[in-house]
């Protein structure tokens, strides 16, 4: 009597490990397939961020290409006036006064 119980939870721990076996195994397939996958996103993500880069860069040839010297000149002297206006603020304040003018 008491070998056929000690028997049949055996056969019960048997049939428990062989499941978690069986869930184990499925597991490790899913972590393979999501390995695979992060792999390829990752491979996909470099190459969209390369895409960007050239985008980026013909852009901004094309950019420079489009306008012309009168353009770039008054857009400088615009950025230069901005600065001395902006050095002039600057001069009212108090962490301002501590620097030397260059």
């Amino acid at each position: 009597m008491e070998i056929n119980r000690i028997k049949k939870m055996l056969e019960q721990k048997d049939n428990d490990c062989s499941l978690l076996t069986t869930e184990r195994n499925m597991m490790q397939d899913r972590v393979k397939d999501l390995e695979e996958e992060m792999e390829m996103k990752s491979g996909e993500n470099n190459r969209l961020r390369k895409q960007v880069t050239d985008m980026d860069s013909a852009m901004k040839d094309l950019y420079k290409s489009r306008k012309g010297n009168g353009t770039l000149q008054i857009e400088m002297e615009s950025l230069k006036s901005d600065n001395e206006r902006l050095i002039a603020l600057l001069k009212d304040t108090s962490e301002y006064a501590d620097c030397e003018d260059s």
